[in-house]
């Protein structure tokens, strides 16, 4: 092979037999591109953002605008395909040709779409790459454009600096509701050619609140084309000519398994019975339940600061009296799905190099491209519940970590990504102060808000700096349980064993007297209602397994 040939596809020629769409918005962006690449000295570009974004709509967006345009009637506008990127790779022998080659092509606005993807692989590969286009970068009649993403833009930062220098950034934000709605209006025409659904405004707005709700549906606006596509196929199986609300949360149940009467349901009614709902599942702890679902019900009724976590809340107390449980019971009322609740052993986090597993390795380290637990976890479900078990046993680089989720609503990650914590809830559970919290509570005045500020901060401060622990919504106290408690929750314990073997149609008969004083010698202030579960647990198993065995003998 003597010669190469580079392939490239007109843009102008598309964007003219109008084959490219518009674009929705993005009026900064289109203006930023224009000035950049309308400059003589360093006019090449680089937009950076998630797949799916719009990177390539802002592009395309751009250059039917530009064609429109009698004085840009002279600009050539090219896109390259990654032949020549997997040549290289394959045969590097080929670079000179390929260098050759570039010196003929044409005074033009050059797009590489995908550009990240291809080259991220090899370092070896971006620095052959640079040499390539180092030439092709300084001429003042051609300008570039890279689309990368953020991932992938702090690898080649890592690997080739000077391409970076080379260029200017452009990094791509969300768009508003609105916009987003009105790129789903421009899709109708073709997502809705064939089966000619009514679509109503309001259904529109509903895909974008689930699409924005679920990110794990896709980055947005793509997401929510894929949605309101399939909803249409969806009402057209079923012979619709509407497009509903309950087609829409058949759509987002079947792709995120979250039950389609929960999805329906009004975000204030979720947390209208909270405290009720609480107290249903969390036995003997009215106090903090009350204060944890009042702090709720103010942050959905949007009376609290949006730019901070929907809650923040300190749980103290001794072990096994239901700050485990309270956080579950809130993830599964509020969110609904188990992937919700995401729950960390801070005692896995004591050395000060354990703070990358939380929000991922900065570019150049191993583990970079993973990210970290708690980014990625809030990346996939943004309305989850954060719970820190423990949270004395990290070490303090920990803390000032969700000094920032606390205090912002937002984590940057090691791959310098932001991501938002506003739609999560975030709770931490530590056991300093329980001695004091449990004399304070068997005497016989109780533990107050004046308790706190002068007993229980003190303790508090040896541990976490005052500034972490004020930034916290509520310093929440769950006392030791007492009897009458402990009997309480050794009657929902017998319930739901009896719901577990639901198959063997067995029902417990035991005699609250034969309970209570077994629960008298097993309460301890210190270990809650966990030695009564024990115990109830071994019981009833051991009633079961001794009924079964005997009806097995008898046969």
């Amino acid at each position: 092979m003597n010669d190469v040939k580079i392939t490239y596809y007109n843009l102008r020629e598309e964007a003219l037999a109008k084959r490219m769409p518009e674009l929705i918005g993005r009026t900064e962006e289109k203006e930023r591109l224009k000035r950049v690449l309308g400059r003589r000295v360093n006019n090449n570009l680089m937009i950076v953002g998630p797949d799916g974004i719009g990177k390539t709509a802002l592009v395309y967006g751009w250059v039917r605008m530009m064609s429109l345009n009698e004085r840009e009637a002279q600009r050539e506008f090219l896109q390259f395909d990654a032949e020549h990127i997997y040549a290289l790779d394959e045969s590097p022998e080929l670079e000179e040709r390929y260098a050759e080659a570039f010196l003929h092509i044409p005074s033009c606005t050059l797009f590489i779409d995908d550009f990240g993807r291809e080259i991220h692989k090899d370092p070896n590969l971006v620095q052959r790459i640079y040499r390539l286009y180092k030439a092709l970068l300084r001429r003042p009649d051609v300008q570039i454009i890279f689309a990368l993403e953020p991932h992938e833009y702090a690898w080649v930062e890592r690997e080739c600096p000077a391409l970076l220098h080379a260029c200017e950034t452009l990094e791509l934000k969300e768009q508003s509701a609105f916009e987003y709605r009105r790129i789903l209006s421009k899709s109708l025409l073709h997502l809705n050619a064939e089966f000619r659904i009514i679509i109503p405004e309001a259904a529109l707005d509903e895909v974008v609140s689930y699409a924005t709700r679920f990110p794990t549906l896709g980055q947005m606006p793509q997401s929510a084309i894929r949605i309101l596509d399939e909803s249409i196929a969806l009402s057209a199986a079923r012979a619709r000519t509407h497009l509903e609300s309950d087609v829409i949360a058949n759509v987002i149940e079947t792709k995120t398994g979250v039950p389609k009467a929960r999805l329906t349901k009004d975000e204030i009614a979720s947390v209208q019975n909270l405290e009720k709902d609480l107290n249903a599942r969390v036995l003997g702890q009215e106090e903090a339940i009350a204060r944890i679902a009042k702090t709720l019900q103010r942050a959905k009724l949007g009376l609290r600061n949006p730019q901070r976590p929907l809650g923040s809340f300190l749980m103290l107390g001794p072990s096994g009296v239901g700050k485990t449980e309270t956080a579950k019971s809130v993830a599964e009322i509020l969110f609904g799905r188990a992937e919700s609740f995401v729950r960390f052993d801070m005692s896995e986090y004591q050395q000060d190099h354990t703070v990358q597993r939380l929000i991922g390795a900065p570019a150049g380290y191993v583990g970079f491209e993973e990210g970290g637990a708690l980014t990625n976890a809030l990346r996939k479900e943004p309305h989850s519940l954060i719970l820190l078990d423990e949270i004395e046993k990290a070490h303090p680089k920990v803390f000032d970590v969700f000094l920032q989720v606390l205090d912002d609503g937002r984590l940057t990650s090691g791959q310098n990504e932001t991501v938002d914590v506003r739609n999560a809830i975030v709770m931490a559970t530590s056991n300093a102060a329980v001695p004091e919290i449990l004399k304070a509570f068997s005497s016989t005045r109780k533990p107050n808000e004046s308790f706190i500020r002068d007993i229980v901060v003190p303790i508090l401060s040896k541990t976490f700096r005052l500034e972490f622990i004020n930034r916290f919504d509520a310093i929440v106290l769950f006392h030791p349980l007492s009897v009458s408690g402990l009997m309480r929750i050794a009657e929902l314990e017998i319930r739901k064993i009896e719901q577990r073997f639901s198959k063997h149609r067995v029902r417990f008969e035991i005699e609250p007297s034969a309970i209570e004083h077994r629960i008298r010698s097993l309460a301890d202030p210190r270990f809650g209602a966990r030695p009564i579960k024990r115990f109830i647990e071994e019981t009833c198993e051991t009633l079961l397994a001794d009924s079964l065995m005997s009806a097995r003998t008898s046969l």
